[in-house]
């Protein structure tokens, strides 16, 4: 549970799964920061399905008291930020390739406009492959914006003009495997997020699945880099 909390839209998804055809492109042959391809690579896609419940983390705001009220908007005064710090959750990959397939557990830090919610966004994950006794780690950075006039189904059910929108993420990741399948290979990938509410929870935890569709949250597409080499 956060501590310091004191005092689909198949529009949007088509959207996503369409930019994956750019980010590919985008992708390059280098792993980056200082790693480069010795060997095959394989370009992977795939989607990242949130799984429903509370992560464990702290969130903040950067001066004044966060309210909770409703754990779906947090609000902190004006020109100030909310922080998350630390915040851990699990999703399931689903990929074309299994070695990019299974359990993912990542870490959130982020640094949000407490006027739209907005900003950088970074922090680690694990993946747990179901394609052998193998785990992918790594790193991700990016940034969440508001995208008003896409299609949120979170609208019908507040007052007009509801959110207006949806809060869309770029994320850049980094990694490389250990065990079996993965010794030796390296990956490069853009995940992108489409969330419904200000605070960026999975799609069972704020509407029943028969009217939000529970589609995944993320569209992926990775390079899968290897050997790997300094």
């Amino acid at each position: 549970m956060f501590e310091r909390t004191s005092n689909r839209f198949p529009i949007v998804l088509l959207a996503a799964l369409a930019a994956t055809v750019s980010i590919q492109g985008a992708l390059g042959s280098e792993y980056g920061h200082g790693w480069k391809s010795g060997g095959h690579q394989a370009v992977v896609n795939g989607t990242d399905d949130w799984l429903p419940g509370l992560p464990n983390g702290e969130i903040f705001c950067s001066e004044g008291i966060l309210d909770l009220s409703n754990p779906l908007i947090p609000v902190c005064p004006p020109d100030t930020s909310i922080e998350f710090r630390n915040v851990s959750a699990s999703s399931v990959m689903y990929a074309d390739d299994p070695r990019l397939a299974g359990l993912l557990t990542y870490t959130l830090n982020a640094s949000f406009s407490a006027v739209d919610f907005t900003g950088p966004a970074w922090g680690t994950w694990t993946l747990e492959t179901d394609a052998c006794e193998g785990t992918w780690e790594g790193t991700w950075s990016g940034h969440r914006s508001f995208v008003a006039g896409q299609s949120n189904p979170m609208d019908a059910f507040l007052p007009p003009p509801g959110f207006g929108g949806v809060w869309i993420s770029t994320l850049d990741m980094r990694g490389r495997g250990d065990g079996e399948c993965l010794d030796g290979l390296g990956m490069k990938g853009v995940e992108i997020v489409t969330t419904l509410t200000p605070m960026p929870v999975a799609y069972e935890m704020i509407l029943p699945c028969d009217l939000v569709g529970c589609l995944p949250e993320g569209v992926s597409s990775a390079r899968v880099l290897g050997p790997w080499r300094q």
